[in-house]
């Protein structure tokens, strides 16, 4: 299977390419002015609007877990069209430069670059939902694209991973590998005497750790003490062997989502990631780059935070980039008697084949995304939430949720004051912390509301959890800490508090929730 061009691109080549980036381009844009936002896509927005300076909005950042380059691409278009648009502005324009470089500069065939476009990373959580990883795949297109040039001049390589750093912190990783990459092309170039071209290579990995030390100061140490995966009897080898040999764990996300879980579409997966990797088997720099990312992102989602679509997709980016290279003569090749070559063709190419199949797999992802927005399954229900409060004239109303987080896309439509029930402050973002309110009642809620109110606001509250019709006792377990109960009186006595205004339908994501405002107190 070719997937790379034999020669250069030709006129008919040149026109394929421009009419898929155009029909890219208007399906993209179609869907990001539909688009509804969701707490984390908000809620970088509410940090990067924080403080009076830059310095102050990141003292606000640091410890969130993510790189400040987002934050200071968001403040930065906001300091220039002070509007909340630029959300999605600076978002579709990463994923449209990105798409950009993939289409006049990977030298992949037609077919492989509609593939990517339309997946789901390309065409949707890249450049539909505004989030920092959009920019490492940017980043890792532009490094593949200069690397042939650039590799050899100069500090231009160690700044683009200086940038790939701090995009978040699966992708500074990535920057690792690929500087295991270079230096694997190296050895194979001028085995292990000294050469100038060590001394640039030394260079510019001087510029990417630096990059990777100003992400770690940025996110460390970390203030969600709730957000990351916790052994209590800490980490053990077996724990790390099972990491590293159960990948279907690790990267489930890039199964469609009709798939359900079970062991005959685990060891699909899992042959479908070791075939991809396989696939880079012919030249020894990508295949060990291409080995490295893979065994890192296991370990990392396995044992340090759990991954999701957004973090597991950039490995296939990874992979793309490492093929791309490969199909310009980049990444070394092995020594001619290890034969490696005439022993392991047919492996790569089987493996390659997979990697294909697994990239295709994405279309699926994408088609049903596309298939909900034209449903009218919306991504959240934030902006529902909204046109309800001003319908209602409860414009000015305290809200208060179940889970805290359902808040968080709030401010993007309404101006309302959100109140934090597990940290108890009035607050747009939300910290998963040990330290706060881990049990509420629904009697927490009465309570709260009722004191909130007691400032002249209307309360309204969200609940995510569906109430039993029938006030029967209820236990349900949220965002991971935390946990809301009610027994049979409290229920009653909810209902007779409150007024129930609406209940959404699903959305695509978990935002979709019951909406009820607290009456006035009865006098006595």
């Amino acid at each position: 299977m070719e997937i790379a061009r034999t020669g250069p691109l030709t006129a008919g080549g040149r026109a394929a390419r421009i009419a898929l980036y155009a029909a890219w381009f208007a399906l993209a844009l179609f869907l990001v002015l539909r688009h509804v936002f969701w707490r984390d896509e908000v809620r970088a927005l509410s940090i990067a609007l924080a403080g009076d300076s830059v310095p102050a909005m990141l003292r606000v950042l640091h410890g969130e877990g993510h790189p400040a380059l987002w934050y200071l691409m968001l403040r930065g278009a906001h300091a220039i069209v002070p509007v909340r648009q630029v959300l999605p502005a600076v978002g579709f324009a990463v994923g449209a430069a990105a798409m950009a470089i993939l289409a006049w500069r990977a030298p992949f065939r037609p077919w492989l670059v509609a593939l990517i476009l339309f997946g789901a990373f390309g065409l949707y959580e890249y450049a539909v939902v505004a989030r920092n990883y959009g920019i490492a795949m940017l980043v890792l297109f532009a490094l593949a694209a200069v690397y042939r040039r650039w590799r050899d001049r100069g500090i231009a390589i160690g700044l683009i991973l200086f940038l790939l750093c701090n995009t978040n912190v699966p992708a500074a990783l990535l920057a690792a590998c690929f500087l295991l990459f270079w230096l694997v092309e190296l050895v194979g170039e001028e085995g292990l005497r000294w050469h100038r071209k060590y001394g640039l290579f030394l260079l510019n990995s001087a510029v990417a750790a630096i990059g990777a030390l100003v992400a770690f100061l940025t996110v460390y140490p970390p203030i969600h003490d709730a957000a990351v995966t916790r052994f209590p009897g800490g980490i053990t080898p077996a724990i790390v062997l099972k990491s590293l040999t159960t990948p279907a764990y690790s990267f489930w996300d890039l199964m469609p989502p009709f798939v359900h879980g079970g062991p005959v579409p685990a060891a699909l997966l899992s042959i479908l990631l070791i075939g991809a990797i396989v696939a880079l088997v012919r030249t020894p720099g990508g295949f060990l780059a291409g080995l490295a990312a893979f065994l890192g992102f296991e370990a990392f989602f396995q044992l340090v935070y759990p991954g999701y679509y957004r973090h597991e997709a950039l490995l296939l980016v990874f992979f793309l980039i490492l093929h791309w290279l490969a199909a310009e003569g980049r990444g070394g090749r092995w020594p001619e008697n290890w034969r490696i070559g005439q022993v392991f063709g047919r492996v790569a190419d089987a493996g390659l084949a997979m990697f294909v199949i697994l990239l295709a797999l994405q279309l699926f992802t994408s088609f049903g995304l596309v298939a909900a927005d034209l449903a009218g399954i919306p991504y959240s229900r934030a902006r529902d939430l909204a046109a309800l409060l001003a319908r209602n004239r409860l414009t000015n109303a305290v809200l208060i949720a179940d889970p805290d987080t359902d808040l968080e896309a709030v401010p993007y439509y309404a101006n309302n004051p959100l109140y934090q029930m597990r940290a108890q402050a009035f607050s747009h973002v939300v910290r998963f912390t040990l330290h706060g309110r881990l049990h509420l009642s629904l009697d927490d809620y009465l309570a709260d509301g009722r004191r909130l109110q007691a400032s002249g606001r209307p309360v309204v509250v969200i609940l995510h959890a569906r109430l039993p019709d029938r006030p029967v006792g209820f236990h349900v377990h949220e965002a991971n800490i935390w946990n809301l109960s009610g027994t049979p009186d409290q229920m009653r006595r909810f209902a007779a508090a409150t007024t129930r205004l609406a209940r959404f339908a699903p959305a695509v994501t978990d935002e979709s929730y019951d909406v009820y405002l607290l009456n006035p107190p009865t006098a006595h």
